[in-house]
This record gives C-alpha cells, sequence and structure tokens, in this order.
C-alpha cells in the first residue's frame, strides 16, 4: 500500500527557533514588547491557579459538592442571560488574556512597580516561580504554590541592590468576585443557572480577611506576613457587593537597607462552605526550597521541545484537571477555565497521555522522580474510573454529554453514541497497564454498568439499517443523517475489546464473549457496507453521516479522531478497506474537505465547523498519519505547524489563526495536548522523535 500523500502548509521555517531555544530554561519576557500569550497555570490538590505575568492571581478555582467548581475571579461573574449569545461566550472566556495584554492586575501581592524583564519557570505542576529586576536596582523573586491543604501562596522575597535604603511599596489586592463556573458552551446544550453574584468582604480577625458568597456557600480567606509576621489589618473595613468584584486594598512600605532583603509571604485559602473557622493556611515560606527545586530536572531530555510538550501537558492535567471529590474518587475535566467539566471523550485521550506516560517513565522522568509520578497517575485514574462508573448520573440509562464535577449531568438529555464507549475502553486501558489489580476492575464490573450501557446500545440498534444513531457528533453538533462513521469504529473497538476484558476478568467468559465478538463483527460488517461512498472526486471514502438508506455527506472533522485511528486499531485490514481509508484521510485533511479544512497558509489544517480555524487536534490527525507512512516531509512540516501553534507554557489551544498561528479559540484545551504528548512518547520510544528535530 502506498503512502498517502497529504499536502502541507509552506509554514515559514521555525526550526531554527526551536533548536536554539533550551526548553530546560525560564521563559525570558520583556514586556515592553512581548507578554505571554496566556496565563501562567499551575494547581494541585484540588484547586487551580492562573496568574499574570508578575505573579498576581487572576482566577483560583477548586471543587464544590453542589457547584461542581467554583472560583475566584479578578473579574465578575458571567452573566446569566447570556448563555445563547456566541460572541458573547467567547469574549468572556478571553477575560483573564486580556488583563494580561492590558495590564489589568488581578488580586493577592502586588508591588505595583510594572517590571520590563521577567523570567518564568513553573518549576512543578504546583509552583510558579518569577524572577524580576526592577528599574530601581531591586531584585524580586516571587514563587506561588499550591500546598497539600489546598491553600496556596505568593512568597516575594525582595533584595535592595542600590547604595540607598529603599521604600518598596507593597499592596494586598482583594478585588476579587467568587463566582461558580458559568458553564457556558458555544453548542450549549442547557443553561445550568447561575445563583445571584453577591460578595462580602469582613474580617475574621486582626490579621485573617474573609470574602464569603452566601449564595454559592463559598468563601475565600487570606493574610499577608512581612519578615515573617502578620500584618495587622485595622484599616480594612466591612464591605458587600452584588453583580461586581469587591474593591479593597491593603497598602503599605517597607523599608529595605542596601544589600539587604525583606520578604512576603500572602496566603490563600478558598473554601466550598462558609461555616469553616478553622481556616488554618501555610505558614510563611522560604523561597530557597523552590530556587533548589528549579535546579532539579524532574525529566529527561528536558531541553528538547519534544520533552517539553509531553511534560508540561502532564504537568497541566495532573494539576488543574483534576479533582479530587473523596479519598478514592477523582473527576477529571477538560480544562479549569473555559469549561471545567467531566466530558468522557477529553477525558479518555487525558487519562492516555497519563498510561503511556506510566507506561515510559523510566525513559522520561529522571530517577528520583519516577515512583512519585507512577503513583500519581495510578491513584488519577483509579480516581477517575470510580467517578464515571460510581459518580456520573446516567438518568436516561446512559452517560451525558457532559458532567459538572459532582456528577451531575450539565446537559439536557443528548445521546451521543461516542460518550458511551469511552469510559468502557478506559477500563481495558486500565487493566491492560496494570494488570496486578484485578480485584479493582471487577469490583467496576460488578457494579453493573458496563451491562446497563450494552443493553442501551442494543436497545438504540437500528431494526432495518443495523446501525447505530446519534443526536450529535464528538464535536456536539446536531446531525443531519443519524449514523456518524468514527462513532461506529470506536463502537467496534468498544466491543472488540470489551471482550478481552471479560477473558482476563473470568467474566461469564464464554457467553458474554461470544456475544461480545459478534456484535464487534457485525458493527464492522454494517459500517464498512454503510458508509463506503463514491465520492465525485476522491473515488471510494467513508461518509462521515448516513442515513443508512443512502444519502450520506462527505466531510472529516478535527475531533473525529476515531477516523484516523481506523488502521493502526484493524477496523481497516483489507487493502481495499486500507485504500478507502486513505482516501478518506486525504480528503479530509485538504482543501476538498471544504467546511473542515482551513486552506490559508501558512498554517493551515484540518478543522471543525464547531470553531473557525485550523485546529490543533487537525494538526495532531495530520502528524498521527504522517508517522504511520512515515512520510518525513510531512511530519516535519506538521511539527512546525505545532510548534507554532503551541503555546509559551507548551499546552494547546483549541483552534488558531491558519495566517500567525495564534490562539483563536480556547487557550485551555486539554485534549490535543494529550493527543499531541501521546504521539511524541511513541515517537521517542521508536527512534522517529529525531525526524521532527533535525
Amino acid at each position: 500500500m502506498g503512502s498517502i500523500a497529504i499536502k502541507s502548509g509552506a509554514p515559514r521555517d521555525i526550526r531554527a527557533s526551536v533548536k536554539q531555544r533550551d526548553f530546560s530554561k525560564p521563559w525570558l519576557f520583556d514586556l515592553n514588547t512581548r507578554k505571554p500569550d496566556k496565563t501562567i497555570d499551575i494547581g494541585g490538590h484540588g484547586l487551580s491557579l492562573s496568574l499574570d505575568a508578575l505573579g498576581r492571581v487572576l482566577q483560583a478555582s477548586t471543587y464544590h459538592p453542589e457547584c461542581g467548581v467554583i472560583m475566584a475571579n479578578s473579574f465578575e461573574q458571567f452573566d446569566g442571560t447570556r448563555y445563547y449569545d456566541v460572541p458573547y461566550v467567547r469574549s468572556y472566556r478571553t477575560r483573564m488574556l486580556q488583563s494580561i495584554k492590558q495590564n489589568r492586575p488581578g488580586f493577592g501581592l502586588d508591588f505595583g512597580i510594572y517590571a520590563h524583564h521577567v523570567s518564568i519557570r513553573i518549576i512543578e505542576t504546583n509552583v510558579a516561580l518569577y524572577h524580576l529586576t526592577l528599574a530601581n536596582n531591586v531584585e524580586l523573586l516571587v514563587a506561588v504554590k499550591v500546598a497539600p491543604d489546598g491553600s496556596f501562596t505568593q512568597t516575594a522575597h525582595a533584595t535592595n541592590h542600590s547604595a540607598d535604603c529603599l521604600l518598596l511599596p507593597y499592596a494586598l489586592s482583594i478585588n476579587l468576585s467568587i463566582n461558580r463556573a458559568s458553564y457556558g458552551q458555544l453548542t450549549e446544550g442547557g443553561p445550568v443557572p447561575l445563583p445571584a453574584s453577591r460578595n462580602v468582604l469582613d474580617k475574621i480577625d486582626a490579621t485573617t480577611l474573609r470574602v464569603s458568597n452566601p449564595n454559592l456557600e463559598a468563601q475565600f480567606v487570606t493574610r499577608l506576613d512581612i519578615n515573617g509576621q502578620p500584618l495587622v489589618l485595622n484599616d480594612v473595613e466591612h464591605q458587600e457587593v452584588c453583580g461586581r468584584t469587591l474593591s479593597a486594598c491593603v497598602k503599605g512600605k517597607v523599608c529595605i537597607p542596601p544589600g539587604e532583603s525583606a520578604t512576603f509571604c500572602a496566603s490563600f485559602r478558598l473554601l466550598p462552605d462558609t461555616e469553616r473557622y478553622d481556616h488554618i493556611l501555610a505558614p510563611p515560606q522560604s523561597i530557597s526550597h523552590d530556587l533548589r527545586s528549579a535546579s532539579k530536572s524532574r525529566w529527561k531530555d528536558d531541553q528538547l521541545l519534544t520533552t517539553y510538550v509531553v511534560r508540561r501537558n502532564v504537568d497541566y492535567i495532573l494539576g488543574n484537571c483534576v479533582l479530587p471529590v473523596s479519598d478514592s474518587i477523582a473527576v477529571v475535566v477538560t480544562d479549569h477555565v473555559a469549561l471545567p467539566l467531566g466530558w468522557n471523550r477529553d477525558n479518555y485521550w487525558q487519562v492516555r497521555l497519563l498510561l503511556e506516560t506510566y507506561a515510559h517513565a523510566e525513559d522520561l522522568v529522571s530517577p528520583p522522580f519516577i515512583l512519585e509520578v507512577k503513583d500519581k497517575i495510578k491513584s488519577t485514574v483509579r480516581g477517575h474510573l470510580n467517578w464515571v462508573f460510581t459518580r456520573a448520573e446516567r438518568p436516561n440509562g446512559y452517560w451525558q454529554r457532559s458532567y459538572l464535577a459532582n456528577g451531575k449531568p450539565k446537559d439536557r438529555s443528548i445521546f451521543q453514541l461516542d460518550q458511551q464507549c469511552y469510559p468502557l475502553l478506559e477500563l481495558c486501558d486500565y487493566l491492560e497497564y496494570f494488570p496486578e489489580d484485578l480485584d479493582f476492575t471487577r469490583r467496576l464490573l460488578n457494579t453493573g454498568v458496563v451491562e446497563d450501557i450494552l443493553a442501551v446500545l442494543a436497545s438504540k440498534q437500528d431494526p432495518v439499517t443495523q446501525l447505530w444513531p446519534t443526536d450529535e457528533t464528538p464535536g456536539d453538533d446536531a446531525v443531519i443523517y443519524p449514523h456518524h462513521f468514527s462513532s461506529h469504529v470506536l463502537l467496534w473497538r468498544t466491543y472488540a475489546r470489551l471482550g478481552q476484558l471479560y477473558l482476563r476478568a473470568n467474566q461469564d467468559p464464554i457467553a458474554q464473549v461470544q456475544e461480545l465478538s459478534k456484535m464487534a463483527a457485525q458493527v464492522k460488517d454494517y459500517t464498512l457496507r454503510a458508509f463506503s461512498s463514491e465520492h465525485p472526486c476522491h473515488g471510494r471514502i467513508f461518509a462521515y453521516l448516513t442515513d443508512g438508506c443512502g444519502d450520506s455527506t462527505f466531510y472529516h472533522d478535527a475531533n473525529d479522531v476515531p477516523t484516523a485511528f481506523a488502521k493502526e486499531w484493524a477496523f481497516v485490514s483489507t487493502f481495499e478497506e486500507i485504500s478507502i481509508w486513505e482516501s478518506t484521510m486525504r480528503f479530509g485533511i485538504s482543501s476538498a474537505n471544504e467546511s473542515g479544512y482551513c486552506n490559508d497558509s501558512p498554517y493551515g489544517g484540518l478543522g471543525s465547523v464547531h470553531s473557525p480555524g485550523a485546529w490543533t487536534l487537525g494538526y495532531f490527525q495530520e502528524l498521527f498519519v504522517a508517522t504511520s507512512v512515515n512520510d518525513v516531509h510531512v511530519m516535519r512540516n506538521t511539527w512546525q505547524k505545532i510548534a507554532a501553534a503551541m503555546q509559551w507554557d507548551g499546552t494547546f489551544p483549541e483552534a488558531v489563526d491558519a495566517t500567525t498561528g495564534e490562539c483563536t479559540s480556547k487557550a485551555w484545551f486539554s485534549w490535543p495536548g494529550a493527543m499531541i504528548g501521546a504521539l511524541l512518547i511513541r515517537l521517542k520510544m521508536n527512534g522517529q522523535e529525531k525526524v521532527l528535530l533535525q
């Protein structure tokens, strides 16, 4: 079988700059000419933080048992009357990005001085380190750190290198609002009404401030220590506002003699209640530990861009997307800003990156950290499987489109075929990677959820076409015809792998395995016959949607990842089947795919009707197919586009401008980074990584 000749755009040659950039060192920004293209995101222990270029807090978020996710924001709550206003939803998602561009300060510790040169490094999932050189010959080190109890600190160490005494101004800003996550979607499936915005500022004691939102049952507490002593807050007055942020600030100045230093530590905690008074805030921290940690790389080959992408996307998932619900249950959200919701689809691919990292930890992670990384990954995957099998509600018998972190369905009842498959595949993956954990797998099988989903799938099969309908595509878009190709590829893989799972778990191995094997064969047979169609220019390809009776549509979407995997999974296996698949991918990643391919150069690529532009998931598909046929030219060209689309912190947006490579949609989106990261691990292991870096 010949290789797939995919026409790639002609991006500017960025490989030289990629080689020169040492990603093991901090990013250095001249804030007069270049600011970070997104927030500095760290997290852990159930808390996520987004910071600006000077270490000020733009958002803190955490799990809430009633609301799902609550946030302390530096801007007002989402307007609950505008859920179907797509431009407003898009604009609201960019509030933090606009704050960085316009230097609008967040809340927390602020020295009121605009530093031109700032180096920024995320040294661990829960620690960001800033090094600022101020115009008055003052060196400022700032470490922002999430503690094991879910609190966080901003610790600043200011050193006066001048010959004169320095009066350094400082401020503890309380310009914030406690909000529930908006859950506003571009493809809105049913808004969750927002409680009215109400923020109350008071004092717990002489040194501790509290902001509470009684309508959310949430509170945020803070204090400031200077040189090891808590600051007394006598001048702070009670304040209450509705529909906007609080406006409060504690200001002062500290005298720093020549050659000496001052230390500031602002401590914070966001809590999902208003009744607790045991606010144990972290004591003042020394910044020296974080400096020592910065000198010890946790990852091998940390100077490579490929390693940077892998570790930063693993960091983002573990630090910002995993929210503990209990000691043994954890929800995984697709991102911590735009849509902190659980999607079975996104979660599966996020977990796949974690599992690939686990499997190759000895080749990826420095020896002192291997056990820690592997333990964290295993507990995360177990926690997520517990969540999806025991907490995610199924009011109609099947998994819903998306979920609040507490397991409540977010949208009205919408049946998406692919969403039923992913948790079952994740369970299969778990036993494959952790064969010793058979008892855990059996416990989830014994919940009856797998049988329930199989019964739903059986009831959904159309008796005329023998195909399975879906209400929406994986892009959450309504369908013209009821049957969707890539969802059938996924359904076939689910039936096939479930049979293997039952064999390993000894769950009625004979009857159940025979039935699952029979269903897998039928799905493949029905799908190949129903979707194989004649395209006027590309010959025989797989249709995107069909009614099963002769009418179909030709299209391919960046969200339809299973189509790209059809050959590797052996859904297509004969010469003829593989030829049809190759033609399908050639069509999909070309301008012939009119509503799916963004043809503008130099960063054109596969996108989606869901959002305009080239999608980083589309870049993944292009690179994945090129690597499968070892097309070195396309691999290198596509890698250049991926490197250009990468944000400064190694993560990827949903879509980019095909002319500039800059984010046009959803700067926080973990699915594409998870896909690209997992592929890079594979390329490293099979020796193809060097092709990208040449």
